[in-house]
């Protein structure tokens, strides 16, 4: 699974993204607790509703959809402005 991670999740895990191989995640919930596990100062971040967007395979999704070992996962943090 590659995991890209946008703006400023990037300085909180210092990377822009990874490869997860032979984890057992069923769904992008699994996943979140995954990486919260691996970089805990993205739990408040994670844990905040509409905060971060998820993308499967360039499309956004939700929380409850099943990955694929082989699936692209990318994080973007909300966007604002004006």
């Amino acid at each position: 699974m590659k995991i890209i991670y946008f703006a400023w999740l990037k300085n909180i895990t210092g990377k822009d993204q990874e490869i997860i191989k032979n984890v057992n995640l069923k769904d992008v919930k699994s996943l979140k607790k995954f990486i919260i596990k691996k970089y805990p100062k993205l739990k408040i971040h994670f844990e905040e509703k509409n905060l971060i967007r998820v993308a499967i395979n360039l499309k956004y999704t939700n929380i409850n959809i099943k990955l694929n070992q082989n699936d692209e996962i990318a994080f973007f943090p909300q966007v604002s402005g004006g």
